[in-house]
């Protein structure tokens, strides 16, 4: 009898250690993960809606022409306003490269940025220029735009006090080139 007692005592224990084994789990999802969006458009003056809309998209800056330049003459004057249409800050900057014998002549054609909305010949040879010389000088140093901000600028073209008379007839054209870069 104390056999079958001691046999139970040692089946009995054996068989509580078996009873309690509880666990538990967990899994952690992530809400939708989605990329920030980048995109530097365009407006000019003229127009009612941006332009250059999407990655890598150009943009006709029509309202800056302009006819009868003369050495020395009043500056013309258009205003352009760069956007980020995306919802991401980016910095950007603007090269300055054009075309056509007035536009890379050493004495002709002139060009200057400024960030402002007041667009007006009167800026002509002020201080505070974004970009001040002749066409495919450096770059303007970058620019900060947050999410859905706009940066007003003017541009100017005029010719220098010393273009030749050589220049006389000829045109060119001006190319800006806006390059975005996301901000740190």
């Amino acid at each position: 009898m104390r056999l079958i007692l001691c046999l139970g005592t040692v089946l009995g224990l054996g068989a509580v250690g078996t009873l309690a084994a509880w666990q538990d789990s967990a899994t952690a999802t992530s809400g939708t993960l989605t990329a920030g969006t980048f995109d530097l458009t365009l407006r000019q003056a003229s127009s009612g809606a941006d332009g250059a809309v999407g990655i890598g998209v150009n943009f006709a800056f029509s309202d800056f022409t302009g006819t009868g330049m003369v050495p020395n003459g009043t500056a013309i004057a258009k205003a352009l306003t760069p956007k980020n249409s995306g919802n991401t800050a980016f910095g950007y900057q603007i090269a300055v490269s054009g075309s056509g014998t007035l536009a890379t002549a050493a004495t002709g054609l002139n060009i200057a940025i400024y960030a402002t909305s007041s667009c007006s010949a009167a800026l002509q040879g002020t201080a505070g220029s974004l970009y001040s010389g002749k066409v495919g000088g450096t770059a303007t140093a970058s620019r900060t735009l947050n999410a859905a901000a706009t940066d007003p600028l003017c541009v100017l073209a005029w010719l220098d006090a010393s273009t030749a008379n050589a220049l006389q007839g000829q045109n060119g054209t001006v190319t800006l080139s806006f390059t975005a870069t996301q901000v740190p």
